[in-house]
């Protein structure tokens, strides 16, 4: 049995096991700041403390889960309850290496049908989510639920919960793999339509507007982010993903490896943005990330095992946005719509805007070409001559 030791905080003696050691190393092997280490710890050892201080090594999982139950019926608040789950978990996945959820047989078929695929783990853990939902809706597996009850699940999605049409379509999409591959059924006998899409006008920013929001952005990587974003018409995951060297500074290119739908693509790079990324890299000299993660590889020359989240780009954005002066509905992706948008202003080739956003579809690169400055003058002037003698 592992040595006990006790460390004091006044009045009286807490008996700490050394495993704390062993976890935090192991947060600060994954680039977990100080912070989130102590906030786990904690967790720990008010479980241990729970147990009457029995050594966490020696608490089993199902006594976990249990003291997580209790936890959450006390009057915390969400986040508090949220850490001290992420705390326990770490420990025991992480740190003692045990298994937090079994898999069942059923979701591993799956998992297995999906990966024969090429399913990206974004796709499959959306689509496993989806299943999930209905197993927890009905309270029971999966596989025993009728067609008659899957098409009254997606009524309640649609008409009861009244969900948001992306939002039902995943679930569609998820579930219907899950019947069809997985399960080897029919899943038009439940009559369940895809729900119609709807064509939205994308939010465009005029090139003053995208400058003044870069402007606004304080901090220097995110500030690098986003005006590469804008440079090069990246999705904000392709930009927070990048590594140094997928930047071709010889060629003038930008590689964009393992897309969306699993292909690369390569997009020109102004030199000015070229530079910028480079004196930014001096900053942390990361080899494994172009944007890390401030938690990780903040020192000079220090690996990193995360990237820039992609939610810290996202309110960087928005605080600049805010103090801006531009009173438009804008987000990240609104700087890609902005960039094929004042592209095909410049008369650059629309084919070649198709290539460099990465669409399949000619038809989807041109739904900008009829928000450019030039078509909407044009037409708004021929509107105005048809309607002059009113």
């Amino acid at each position: 049995m592992p040595e006990q030791v006790s460390i004091g905080r006044g009045q009286r003696q807490q008996k700490i096991w050394p495993i704390e050691e062993r976890m935090r190393g192991d947060m600060a092997g994954r680039g977990y700041t100080p912070l989130t280490q102590r906030i786990y710890v904690r967790a720990v050892r008010h479980l241990s403390r729970h147990y009457a201080w029995r050594n966490p090594e020696l608490i089993s999982v199902e006594e976990a889960k249990h003291y997580l139950r209790l936890k959450g019926k006390e009057e915390i608040s969400a986040s508090a309850l949220t850490s001290h789950s992420l705390g326990v978990r770490f420990l025991f996945e992480t740190t003692f290496g045990k298994t937090w959820k079994p898999v069942s047989p059923l979701r591993q078929r799956m998992i297995e049908d999906m990966d024969l695929k090429g399913f990206s783990v974004k796709t499959q853990l959306s689509y496993v989510r989806s299943v999930c939902a209905l197993a927890k809706f009905y309270g029971r597996s999966p596989e025993t639920v009728t067609d008659e009850e899957l098409r009254a699940y997606f009524v309640h999605l649609k008409c009861k919960r009244k969900l948001a049409r992306q939002t039902v379509t995943i679930a569609l999409c998820g579930i219907k793999f899950f019947w069809e591959t997985t399960l080897k059924r029919d899943f038009s006998v439940a009559g369940i339509p895809k729900p119609k899409r709807r064509k939205h006008m994308p939010v465009v920013l005029s090139p003053g507007e995208v400058r003044a929001i870069l402007a606004k952005v304080e901090k220097p990587r995110f500030q690098a982010c986003l005006k590469l974003i804008y440079a090069c018409g990246l999705r904000l995951g392709e930009a927070c993903r990048l590594v140094p060297t997928d930047i071709d500074s010889a060629r003038g290119v930008v590689i964009i490896r393992n897309a969306k739908g699993g292909t690369d693509r390569q997009v020109p790079i102004p030199q000015a943005t070229v530079s910028l990324l480079r004196e930014f890299w001096k900053t942390h000299r990361n080899r494994q990330w172009l944007f890390p993660a401030q938690s990780c590889g903040h020192r000079k020359g220090s690996p990193s095992e995360r990237h820039i989240p992609l939610g810290a780009v996202q309110k960087a954005f928005k605080l600049a946005l805010q103090v801006s002066g531009v009173h438009k509905a804008a987000h990240v992706h609104t700087l890609r719509h902005s960039y094929a948008t004042h592209l095909l202003e410049a008369n650059i080739n629309l084919r070649l805007i198709q290539e460099w956003l990465g669409h399949r579809s000619p038809g989807t690169t041109s739904v900008y070409t009829h928000m450019t400055e030039q078509a909407t003058n044009a037409a708004g002037q021929q509107v105005g001559r048809m309607m002059a003698d009113l």
